[in-house]
């Protein structure tokens, strides 16, 4: 029969109610328990630090130990009315608000109001604001004068893990403690005594995992020790924890750097469909592949035991340590460069392919030794097309009759400085219309540039046929509007280096003779007598 009983997630009811059973941010405990005991109390405190590592429960066990009845001390007495309310939720005397849902002037207002009231039945009236940094500017300004002189029966505590938000003014007026992420060893022993109890088919490997995963927060890897605590009595592995959670596993990775260290991309495209198909997310796939070979490579220089089982140190091993750090600094590179797409899969498959086809991608080289490699076939300051179109007048009939080709286009002569610069001003322009393709671009193996007879021509090197797809399926709506403001021209053509299309150059028609004079009156207004000898 299924028992009818509330049920309690683990991590609420592990949720330490004392100083002493908080794991992990011993310096912090200490200097609170001795302002509890010594009676030293701010009336203002930051807790500031990542999710899950006690910020909020550091706050209410502060709360008690300033309203327990046996107080003001740094062991409250867990029995009295007041520290069974607080532990409850239900004292009205402990405000917690969620800044994050009442962040307006309003709230902020209807607090300030609240001070003006002593507590009700407690020594001190406490106000623990999460998330304090979701509080508008109008909500900081309003709370700056209360939170500097509140009245004597009043203790603000904001909890925040973003506390480069709050404005300078509130910083100063706190008393601040920064909460560091749980340490790997302590997080592992408390969650081996936690399986003990709750989820015993857990296995030591699995707790490994949710530790690395939990990334300091004790909160998240309780969390996921409650998950398991159901998954029946089969034993929950580190490869179980991963699939749970959509990410790819040592193994993966590991057959991965392989195939991309060993230049072989139908191996490194056989593993890329085989974690497409497992739902593994582009992101989740370059953050633990840069993972796995840092620790690699520190457990080897530090002559340690591997930090994790599953390191496949077989496999690395083979191949010399500058080769797996640069591969680590490559996947980072990636990583930035398709942070903004909505899906990076197409172009983190196109770099890693890349990658194991030996091909330049760009990824190695900086913003300036992009425009130093690029040719510029631009001309001067992008003149006005009306310009352009007489200064080709002017070269053709500055040629000498007998030289037809000899003729040249305005837009073929090439300045030292002034092109680079465009074409930086272009991709700045079209990095703030729209970011991803803006970082695309900025990828790009692009050979040349130039401005031709009204159109804007890039070259990309060869192997560019998806990244020319998807730049020219924003080419009317980004990269038109940047050519005409840098540019001054109304067409963008993108061509792949080698092609027929960069072998058909359009060349200006040669303007007959007879013609040339009316020419030139049309484009200066000018009359005949002005051409007479």
């Amino acid at each position: 029969m299924v028992s009818t009983e509330r049920y309690v997630s683990l991590y609420r009811k592990y949720r330490p109610t004392t100083f002493d059973s908080v794991i992990g941010q011993e310096t912090v405990i200490r200097i609170l328990k001795g302002s509890v005991d010594t009676g030293r109390i701010s009336h203002a405190y930051l807790f500031a630090g990542p999710k899950g590592t006690g910020k909020t429960t550091v706050a209410r066990i502060l709360a008690k130990a300033l309203n327990c009845d046996k107080g003001p001390n740094s062991h409250p007495c867990m029995e009295c009315e007041h520290c069974r309310a607080i532990t409850s939720g239900t004292d009205i005397d402990v405000i917690e608000i969620d800044a994050a849902s009442n962040r307006g002037i309003e709230e902020i207002r209807d607090v300030r109001e609240s001070t003006r009231f002593v507590p009700a039945r407690s020594r001190k009236k406490i106000f623990i604001i999460d998330e304090a940094h979701m509080l508008t500017i109008q909500a900081f300004n309003a709370l700056l004068k209360t939170l500097e002189e509140p009245p004597d029966y009043v203790v603000f505590i904001l909890a925040t893990t973003e506390p480069q938000k709050l404005p300078e003014t509130i910083l100063s007026r706190c008393q601040r403690f920064d909460f560091k992420r749980i340490s790997e060893t302590a997080m592992f022993q408390y969650l081996q005594g936690l399986r003990n109890v709750e989820a015993p088919n857990i296995t030591d490997e699995a707790l490994h995992q949710i530790v690395a995963l939990s990334a300091g927060s004790m909160r998240g890897a309780i969390g996921l020790v409650d998950q398991f605590s159901v998954f029946g009595a089969e034993s929950v592995s580190g490869a179980t924890v991963l699939d749970l959670l959509g990410l790819p596993t040592e193994e993966n990775i590991s057959l991965l750097v392989e195939a991309l260290l060993s230049r072989d991309p139908k191996a490194v495209s056989s593993v890329l469909d085989q974690l497409e198909r497992s739902g593994i997310e582009p992101a989740d796939l370059l953050e633990r592949t840069i993972g796995l070979i840092s620790r690699y490579i520190l457990d080897k220089v530090t002559f340690r035991t591997p930090s994790s089982e599953g390191i496949p140190v077989g496999r690395l091993e083979v191949f010399p340590d500058a080769a797996l750090v640069n591969l680590a600094a490559a996947f980072a590179r990636i990583q930035q460069q398709s942070a903004y797409l909505s899906d990076p899969y197409p172009l983190v498959q196109a770099f890693l392919l890349a990658i194991a086809l030996d091909l330049p991608m760009g990824l190695d080289r900086s913003r300036e030794e992009f425009s130093r490699g690029v040719q510029f076939t631009s001309s001067q300051d992008a003149p006005r097309p009306a310009v352009r179109q007489a200064e080709a007048v002017q070269k053709t009939v500055e040629a000498p009759l007998g030289s037809p080709d000899e003729t040249v286009s305005g837009s073929r002569s090439t300045t030292a400085g002034e092109p680079a610069g465009q074409w930086a001003h272009f991709k700045a322009l079209v990095s703030d219309a729209n970011k991803p393709i803006g970082v695309m671009l900025e990828a790009l193996d692009v050979r040349e540039v130039g401005v031709d007879q009204g159109v804007l021509r890039i070259v990309l090197g060869p192997k560019t046929k998806l990244f020319r797809t998807m730049l020219e399926q924003k080419q009317d709506e980004v990269l038109v509007p940047a050519a005409r403001a840098v540019y001054a021209v109304d067409q963008v053509r993108l061509v792949e280096e080698g092609s027929q299309e960069t072998a058909q150059q359009e060349t200006v028609p040669e303007v007959p003779a007879d013609e040339k004079l009316e020419l030139l009156k049309k484009t200066f207004d000018a009359t005949e007598s002005l051409f007479g000898s």
